[in-house]
């Protein structure tokens, strides 16, 4: 009998062993089977984790661009991702199943083009109701200020024996009025934007000059174009002219005409998203004709052009503002002329010293505002234009004399 469950229990202890090394074979195959191939593309957004579960064990994983993305084993069989920055790596895993690691490619958008692809959504019948047209206001905003300071005396005298002395410039500068005893025609520096206080004369042959000048300037300068396009279509807007630059030909001494726009242009392209969210491309651009800075071509004078511009994307919602670029630049100079020496004494150095200070500070301002806008009804009454009132205007004389204050039609346009 004890013969017998000896037997038994010997024959239960081989079977559990050989299960024992079959069973893991069985299930590492059913396992890899179920693997299944890896993901061609993988997409992620930054900022956002994304776990993954593999019915078999990682011995390895790795990332192309660790930048990009941030991967973490959290068991045998589970890794976890997360996207750090907008770009494209890849993804490699090695498992027991094969001696080549999976290959995925890792997509990471960016927390602004998030937000540009994928709008949220909203009902069938808000889509229908949204306008498709958008009208953008632009305000430039140019501020200019300018103060100067300038002081200095100019002297000048001669004697006998062909003696001279003198401020620089005093010996060909601007004549003063009238004749100077022993002066005539006169030969002291004059400033024609200061003050001038001039003593001297008689038989010395003496004259000083006080130049001094104070001035404070300000400068303030808006435009505020307009322009009404189809969401998801261009426009462009110019409001100002074209000047003519001259192009010599090559080879002969013949010269064609080409044209170059200035003023005031504008191109954008809106995109409704939704009611809360309107994207723009805009490129605004302001610019002036400059003499100081053309040139001369074959006798003819190009001026220059001063420009202001800006080009950029943004999101807004219906009716708010943006300030899309800004410009704060100053600039400082200071002169000071002096007679080497005399101009260090105190006091008395002031008469062989002359001093110029100037600043100037600029100040430029980019603004930028959406609107979801409708077409207005058959036969409904326009808004009265800018200017119709002036067209019934004409007052008196007495009125124009006691009464007329300039103020005119203060209407701002059809936006404002």
């Amino acid at each position: 009998m004890k013969c017998k469950i000896i037997h038994k229990l010997g024959c239960g202890i081989f079977f559990a062993a050989l299960s024992l090394l079959v069973s893991p074979t069985l299930s590492a195959a059913s396992a890899c089977s179920a693997l299944g191939t890896a993901p061609a593309v993988l997409e992620l957004r930054q900022g956002v984790h994304q776990e993954f579960d593999l019915p078999v064990s990682i011995r390895r994983i790795a990332v192309g661009d660790p930048e990009l993305v941030d991967v973490k084993l959290t068991s045998r069989n589970s890794y976890l991702l997360l996207g750090l920055a907008s770009g494209v790596t890849n993804l490699s895993v090695w498992t027991p199943c094969s001696k080549k690691p999976r290959q995925s490619m890792l997509f990471i958008e960016g927390e602004a083009t998030t937000a540009l692809t994928k709008p949220i959504s909203f009902a069938a019948d808000a889509l229908n109701s949204l306008p498709s047209q958008v009208q953008t206001d632009i305000r430039f905003v140019e501020v200019n200020r300018t103060k100067l300071k300038d002081m200095g005396v100019s002297i000048f005298g001669t004697g006998s024996n062909n003696k001279l002395f003198g401020s620089p410039g005093s010996a060909s500068g601007m004549a003063i009025p009238g004749n100077v005893q022993g002066f005539p025609g006169g030969g002291v520096p004059l400033v024609g934007d200061g003050f001038n206080i001039v003593w001297g004369g008689g038989s010395k042959k003496f004259l000083g000059a006080l130049n001094a000048l104070e001035n404070s300037g300000f400068a303030y300068t808006l435009s505020r174009p307009s322009l009404v396009a189809l969401s998801g279509q261009s426009a462009s807007f110019l409001a100002g002219g074209e000047f003519p630059v001259p192009v010599p030909s090559s080879g002969s001494d013949s010269i064609s005409i080409e044209y170059k726009p200035y003023g005031i242009k504008l191109n954008l392209t809106p995109t409704v998203i939704d009611r809360n969210r309107i994207h723009l491309k805009v490129a605004p651009e302001v610019s002036e004709l400059d003499f100081n800075s053309g040139i001369v071509i074959q006798g003819t004078e190009v001026p220059a052009l001063s420009v202001r511009r800006t080009d950029t994307s943004i999101s807004l919602a219906d009716g708010e503002s943006f300030v899309i670029s800004g410009l704060i630049n100053t600039r400082n100079a200071s002169v000071v002329d002096k007679f080497p020496g005399l101009g260090d004494i105190p006091v008395l150095g002031a008469l062989f010293r002359s001093t110029r200070i100037e600043r100037e500070e600029r100040e430029l301002l980019m603004i930028v505002t959406p609107h979801l806008v409708n077409p207005l009804a058959v036969d409904a009454n326009l808004p009265e234009l800018p200017g119709e009132s002036l067209k019934k205007y004409d007052p008196s004389a007495f009125e124009m004399l006691l009464f007329e204050n300039g103020r005119f039609d203060r209407r701002n346009g059809l936006s404002w």
